[in-house]
């Protein structure tokens, strides 16, 4: 029932943007919207696929594009320059490994934990870079007022979460992998419930002021 769950609660976001597309057309939430949309078809079209298609480069594959959307997300988020050499020295980094691991992995039937657990802790970094600048930035006073702390904040809490799961994955037996893989579709159902919440908010940045204090209190 979970697994259900988890993949329909996928399409939520992708409604919400195109309910609310005035509120979602700018800052780069079209990144995300992409991202759903990928992430529903690949979950509902799962058993299909692992009919044809080994189990490793179906993981494989996803993890790539979706590092890829996550980091284009974040790399068009960030400000300092420093902060977005290292995305793309993190990215030039992630895709040697994920590439290597597709071309040099014999256990099909395994899950690719390298690149997962890769893709989980570079983002998990630019994650912070990006909370980093928004706490610096003294004309944001209220930083959950803004749409893209909610998508940042799906990305850390969802692979913080997993992360360890990740890294383990590939010890597990199949009746270990079932069970443990609960904690995947808890979070992913948290994940795609916060890019919700950003989805239907309007975006506003507000200047601190005593005024805007004593309205908001």
């Amino acid at each position: 029932m979970l697994p259900v769950i988890s993949r329909f609660s996928a399409i939520l976001p992708i409604i919400l943007y195109l309910v609310f597309l005035k509120r979602n057309n700018k800052g780069g939430l079209w990144v995300i919207f992409i991202y759903s949309i990928i992430s529903f078809v690949t979950d509902s079209a799962y058993t299909r696929l692992t009919a044809k298609i080994p189990y490793f480069y179906i993981y494989s594959v996803f993890s790539i594009i979706e590092y890829t959307l996550f980091a284009l997300f974040l790399y068009r988020s960030l400000q300092q320059k420093n902060f977005k050499r290292v995305v793309l020295l993190g990215s030039l980094l992630f895709y040697i490994i994920a590439v290597s691991n597709i071309f040099q992995n014999r256990k099909t039937d395994s899950f690719d934990s390298p690149s997962a657990s890769l893709e989980a802790i570079l983002i998990i970094v630019y994650s912070i870079f990006y909370l980093f600048e928004q706490v610096k930035d003294p004309s944001i006073f209220y930083i959950y007022y803004l749409k893209k702390f909610w998508i940042i904040l799906a990305f850390l809490v969802y692979l913080s979460s997993t992360l360890f799961l990740f890294l383990y994955a590939t010890t597990f037996e199949k009746p270990e992998e079932t069970t443990y893989w609960i904690i995947n579709n808890i979070f992913d159902i948290i994940k795609n419930l916060l890019i919700l919440v950003s989805f239907t908010m309007r975006d506003r940045k507000q200047q601190y002021s005593p005024e805007n204090l004593y309205n908001d209190m």
